[in-house]
């Protein structure tokens, strides 16, 4: 294969990608699914949603004269990254953003920027602001329910086995990448 035509499907890859990403990120600012409250489970729909429209552009694409040079191998391959690179953007910013108590950290630490937090103050806030006023433990209880990895029980909650499997592939995980056991075993 010519240099001239490497160089023609590295550029239409690229551009199917912007295109699958910004059809991606244009759905979040959508009503679409706005009934889902967590935001992995809408951003994984979004992401099927947008690799089905991103399939009938490609095919349609290949069909045209500018789509000679793909094959379906170049689709597969164009979907798979589109898909792929999103949700580890997507996991590792967005839903980061939404749930993670560093990033609540640093932005209480960013918006008191011009003074310093004790550890003890910062304890304080977390507890008064992210567990309680933002419900972050309901929330999460919610989203746990709601996944099937535990049940309410009549004075409470309950692990199903659903939670079990997944505590024991997060064990395997633990012991295979030898990280400390203090989350997954309190």
């Amino acid at each position: 294969m010519k240099f001239k035509n490497i160089l023609l499907l590295i550029i239409s890859h690229f551009i199917f990608f912007l295109v699958g990403t910004s059809i991606f990120i244009f759905l979040f600012h959508t009503p679409l699914f706005r009934n889902i409250d967590i935001l992995f489970y809408r951003g994984v729909i979004f992401l099927f949603i947008s690799g089905i429209v991103m399939t009938t552009l490609l095919f349609l694409f290949k069909k045209s004269t500018s789509g000679h040079l793909w094959t379906y191998k170049d689709i597969l391959l164009s979907l798979i990254l589109i898909f792929c690179l999103n949700l580890v953007f997507f996991t590792h910013l967005p839903v980061t953003a939404d749930r993670s108590i560093s990033v609540f950290m640093l932005g209480y630490l960013n918006n008191n920027s011009d003074k310093s937090i004790t550890g003890q103050e910062m304890t304080k806030f977390f507890t008064q602001k992210y567990l309680y006023k933002y419900g972050a433990m309901n929330k999460r209880l919610n989203e746990q329910i709601e996944s099937g990895n535990i049940i309410q029980a009549e004075n409470g909650y309950k692990i199903s086995k659903r939670g079990q499997l997944i505590m024991k592939v997060y064990s395997f995980i633990v012991r295979l990448f030898a990280i400390d056991n203090k989350i997954v075993s309190p």
